[in-house]
């Protein structure tokens, strides 16, 4: 094969393949780190539950709440051995 049966890019040719090929990076860098769902403020803190009072012992920080405990499952019963095997 020749050199002359592939000719090399022209300049301007060469300038638009740069340019195309850094946008697209640009492109995909900027969407991996724009967070989807458009321009989002500042988010808000939720507000934290006030401490306990004296007498207050639910809905507070600090205080009880419900668990619920699962039952534990009874002991099997053991297996009765059967009195007749059956004959061959």
């Amino acid at each position: 094969m020749s050199a002359d049966a592939f000719p090399g890019f022209s300049r301007r040719r060469k300038l638009l393949i740069a340019l195309l090929a850094v946008t697209t990076a640009l492109t995909v860098a900027w969407s991996l780190l724009e967070r989807p769902g458009g321009l989002h403020g500042p988010r808000a803190l939720p507000a934290s539950p006030p401490a306990c009072s004296a007498s207050q012992t639910q809905d507070c920080v600090g205080g009880r709440t419900a668990v619920i405990v699962p039952v534990p499952a009874p002991v099997p019963a053991p297996a009765q051995a059967t009195a007749s095997a059956p004959g061959r």
